[in-house]
């Protein structure tokens, strides 16, 4: 019995798969939609913490780094007072005041530009380097490996191989 309350409110069996897609991408279906609608209409605690989730995306659009400070205040002011009086939403109240200690890093993004993705990427290379080895015997080994999937020898090689 993981989750109670989920019987006890009787959401639709639809629901877990509709809060987790991307409502912009349009690929939700009919009944996800419906259990939606009936989510937002029981104003419980998982249609709140659902709404301070899609409202988040609202910060994402916005044009300049101006905007996007307008946009997290306003986010924060109205949020913070939906997760006040119920206690099943501290972890939402918690991701708030993380986003309101790092919200000038967050405002930051707009001017760099920049992404992690290329670092995810290649911690992914070498997770997999790690899984496939199953271990090295001492941290140089790991290391000597991550160097070596990291750095650009493969692509030199090719290119001294084509020339």
């Amino acid at each position: 019995m993981r989750f109670p309350w989920r019987r006890e409110n009787g959401h639709p069996k639809a629901l877990r798969w509709a809060v987790l897609k991307n409502r912009d991408n349009g690929n939700l279906t009919a009944s996800q939609i419906t259990a939606l609608q009936e989510l937002v209409a029981d104003r419980g605690a998982t249609a709140d913490a659902w709404v301070i989730k899609e409202k988040l995306s609202w910060i994402q659009k916005a044009p300049t780094p101006r905007a996007a400070r307008w946009r997290i205040s306003n986010y924060l002011k109205v949020m913070r007072e939906a997760v006040t009086d119920q206690p099943l939403l501290t972890p939402m109240a918690k991701a708030l005041t993380t986003l309101e200690r790092h919200a000038e890093q967050v405002v930051r993004r707009w001017l760099s530009g920049l992404t992690n993705a290329r670092l995810e990427g290649m911690n992914g290379l070498f997770q997999a380097a790690r899984s496939r080895a199953r271990g090295y015997r001492n941290e140089t080994n790991f290391i000597a490996m991550i160097y070596l999937i990291g750095s650009p020898v493969g692509r030199l090689l090719d290119q001294a191989k084509s020339t």
